[in-house]
Parts: C-alpha cells; structure tokens; sequence
C-alpha cells in the first residue's frame, strides 16, 4: 500500500477513535431465511458462482518458468503451470484417460504425470506420453490434452474462470490499483488448510467484514488488540475493510511524517464472489469459500504467503505459527458462529437483519443480488 494512501486510511480511522464512530451505512438491511437455506436459491447460488472469474492465488506461485499449483475452485481441480515459454495457463486437473489428477499440490518441473497409468503432459497441456499407445489406436489421442480454463494475471492475483466463456479481464475492475502494491507477484505459498463449515457459504465470507462481533466472539484473541473503530471502501462489486490496532491512538500526538509507512491495522479485501485477501503487518492470508453440496455447507481454503521463497526450518516453523493462529480465529470462533446462524435459521428465523455499523454486509448481499440477476456476468 502506498505510503500516502496508508496516511489517509491513519487519518481516517484516528477521526473515528476521536468520535468513537465507524462508516456505517444509512440504514439497516434485511435478508430473507431463503437465501441461506433454500434448494432454489443455493442451486441458483452455484450456477452464478460458475458463471463468473474467481481469485485462487498468488501469481508468486507460479512466477518463473516450469512451477504449477493446485487448487479446488468450486469443486472443479484446477491447475496453473508457468510454462517454459513464460505463459500462463490454467487447465482442468484431470488426465484425458480417466481423469485423475494429474499434479498435486505446488512445485517446479518440466512434466506432468498421471499417477494411475502414466500419461504425461506438456505445462502447455500437450498430451506427450501414453504408455501402451498403440493400445489406443483410434482414440485421436494426438487431439487430446488437459481442458484449458480461461486465466489471468492481475494486481499480482490469478484469476480463473470455470468454463471457456467466463471473462477473466475485469474481475478486479477498480480495484487492481490498491492492490497493485502488495507484491502478490512475489508471494509464495507457505501452507494451505481445508475447513468444512455447517453453513452457507455466504455466512462464511461475511463473518470477514463485521467488527461488532469482536467483543464478544474473539474477546481473548482479536479484540484486545483490534478495534472497531473501522472504515471501507467500495470499488464496484470489491470491497475493502479497514479495522486498526488499538496502539494506533499513540501516533494521534505524532507528527504525520514519523507514521509508519504500513497502516498500523488489518486491511481486508473481499473480491467478488468468494475470494477475501487479509493483510496486516507481517502476514499475508488469503481465505476462498465455496458451496458444499447443499445450502449449509461451505469449505473452506485458508493459506498464507511469503515474500520470498521459504528455504528454512526457522522460515517454515514462522509461518506455521501465523497459520495457526489465523485458525484459531477462524475455525476455532468465527466459524462456529456462522455454523450456529445456519442452525437458527434452518429451525425457522425468518430473516438476517444487518445494522447500519455492519455496512459490507449490505454491499456483499446487493452484489450478489445483481449477480444472480445477470447483472455481473
């Protein structure tokens, strides 16, 4: 983040400690029971998710020539190689035999191998090996190859789309320039973790943009340091929240010029659908939220980064400890929370009421809204 941007995101929250305020929104929003637990809805949910680009990772984790990553977006396993050539590409992780996945997790090489029979691929998805092939004759095995998936590469982010007719080159529409200063062209992965949650996966990703449930859900872990003295911003159908320490009172005395250069907070993006980006001093997590097979359920991908590639044990022991601790928050109490949301309004709870202090809520539900109207497509 720049250092200027940073000074005005300082001013703006030191207002509200000052006033003891928060941006609110004008008034408050109600969202119907259905939208969490009803077939009709969550399989329109589904269809929309599938229509539209998501963000899966770092584009660090696939920076230089022959390195691939995995991830599961929607259920569908999608694989990004870099290939020889420098291009990016991204395919559907199944092997045009049986479709096994043909590449596990993250890593450099100069072929990909199906573990079940031994087909091989190009980074550039060319089938190039078939054990037995003559075994295969008439099968046009020299037209088959890896399912190329649209992707691209923007603000350091890689965005995909799930089918060949989704357009990947405004996903981060207004909001690239932010987030254009992170480095994220540079970030490699440090460990990712699979969370199975009992709710919908709505509930899921709003639990990221609220702070009014800080003293009472993470007394013991967030709100003894963070405040909800909190700003956003609203780029398109991209969020961005703002919430600071509470230390940060200390530079209200401080000349501008000796603030920190990095906000002394949590900056948390929410890129449309499901991807949330959360930055703050010294850690670097990124959460995707999918549906499960049924309105009340949702998985969950957290994993976090490194600036630079991690070579040692001390590096590695680091970075466990803050995806431990992103856990801990997470999966040990917000996600228990939204879990109980689901249980209260499977039961018969009528509809969400979102307060003006819980303002994301209201743009992430009005967003979603279009979308399933074809709006954002």
């Amino acid at each position: 983040m720049p250092r200027q941007e940073s000074l005005e995101l300082t001013r703006r929250v030191l207002k509200h400690f000052e006033n003891d305020t928060l941006d609110i929104a004008d008034d408050v929003w109600r969202e119907p029971r259905g939208a969490y637990v009803e077939q009709d809805r969550f399989v329109a949910d589904v269809e929309m998710l599938r229509s539209v680009p998501h963000v899966i990772g770092w584009a660090g984790e696939v920076a230089a020539p022959g390195q691939y990553t995995t991830k599961d977006v929607m259920g569908v396993p999608v694989l990004v190689t870099r290939g020889k050539d420098g291009a990016l590409r991204a395919f559907i992780n199944g092997c045009a035999h049986r479709g096994a996945q043909v590449a596990d997790g993250c890593g450099k090489t100069r072929m990909l191998q199906c573990p079940y029979h031994g087909w091989t691929y190009g980074l550039d998805g060319r089938l190039t090996g078939t054990p037995a092939r003559k075994m295969f004759a008439g099968a046009d095995l020299d037209k088959r190859g890896l399912i190329p998936l649209p992707i691209g590469e923007q603000a350091g982010l890689l965005v995909v789309g799930l089918s060949a007719d989704v357009d990947v080159s405004t996903a981060l529409d207004g909001i690239a320039e932010p987030l254009s200063d992170y480095g994220f062209d540079h970030n490699h992965h440090a460990e990712t973790r699979c969370f199975d949650i009992a709710c919908n996966w709505k509930l899921a990703v709003d639990v990221n943009f609220e702070g009014y449930h800080f003293p009472y859900v993470h007394a013991d872990t967030l709100d003894p340091l963070a405040s909800n003295n909190s700003v956003y911003d609203i780029y398109g159908r991209n969020i961005r929240w703002v919430f600071p320490f509470r230390d940060i009172v200390a530079y209200r005395d401080v000349p501008e010029t000796d603030w920190p250069d990095q906000f002394f907070g949590t900056v948390v993006y929410g890129l449309f659908p499901s991807c949330v980006l959360i930055e703050a001093p010294g850690t670097s997590q990124m959460l995707r939220a999918y549906p499960g097979r049924s309105p009340g359920e949702t998985v969950v991908y957290l994993s976090i980064g490194a600036p630079k590639e991690i070579t040692t044990e001390e590096e590695r022991a680091w970075y466990k400890m803050g995806i431990d601790g992103a856990a801990l928050v997470l999966d040990g109490q917000d996600f228990p929370m939204a879990a109980a949301c689901q249980r209260g309004l499977e039961a018969g709870v009528d509809h969400i009421v979102f307060g003006r202090n819980e303002p994301l809520l209201h743009h992430l539900s009005s967003v979603r809204a279009q979308a399933l109207a074809g709006g954002m497509r």
